[in-house]
């Protein structure tokens, strides 16, 4: 069982780092999960959130801003997002779920070159050379200031091989999204022109 993914550029690795000689420099982020189920986002938000901390993120569960999930796409919570002081957004649409979804259900959401290059990882690794998915989430970054959002980056992860359930599904792709956004963090920070974090005082 095995989650693959191809996730580009800035994600919500913004939301932390040791850097500054004097103190920590730190971008706060807001996780947002776009489903109706509202217990369902509620447990991948704030067990992603959780989890993003414990990797030095300055990670919070949207839920707890805006408890509607309409209300995360409305000038109010941009307006709640500036209040505290929060920069960064972490987006994640369910594109598809079930049996026979698949890649193109990211299409329109990823440049074309992108959707290529999934399509390629996809078919490299995928070992059954089944080309049906379990699940597919688009994955958006904002980084939000004077209140208005500015898309920073977008990507997917997929499921292609079953699990046992919802739980393990869940674990699973929230490792998968840390490990990646662990290991763009560093061009992340040079972008945002922030020191490495192992940069000395």
């Amino acid at each position: 069982m095995a989650f693959r993914s191809v996730v580009v550029a800035l994600a919500f690795t913004l939301a932390a780092g040791l850097a500054d000689a004097q103190q920590p420099i730190t971008y706060k982020s807001a996780i947002v999960a776009l489903t109706d189920d509202s217990e369902l986002r509620t447990q991948f938000e704030d067990t992603l959130a959780a989890k993003a901390r414990a990797h030095e993120y300055d990670a919070v569960a949207s839920h707890t801003i805006v408890p509607e999930i309409r209300d995360a796409r409305s000038d109010r919570f941009l307006e709640a997002l500036s209040k505290l002081g929060i920069e960064a957004v972490l987006m994640l649409r369910p594109a598809a779920v079930g049996a026979g979804s698949s890649l193109e259900s990211v299409k329109n959401e990823v440049s074309p070159k992108l959707y290529s290059d999934m399509q390629k990882f996809a078919k490299k690794v995928n070992s059954s050379g089944n080309q049906d998915l379990i699940a597919v989430v688009h994955m958006a970054i904002y980084i939000v200031k004077g209140g208005k959002p500015e898309l920073m980056s977008s990507g997917a992860v997929w499921l292609d091989e079953p699990v046992t359930d919802r739980q393990q599904a869940i674990d699973r792709l929230q490792n998968l999204m840390l490990s990646n956004v662990d290991a763009v963090r560093p061009a992340i920070r040079t972008r945002l022109g922030l020191p490495p974090l192992d940069a000395k005082p």
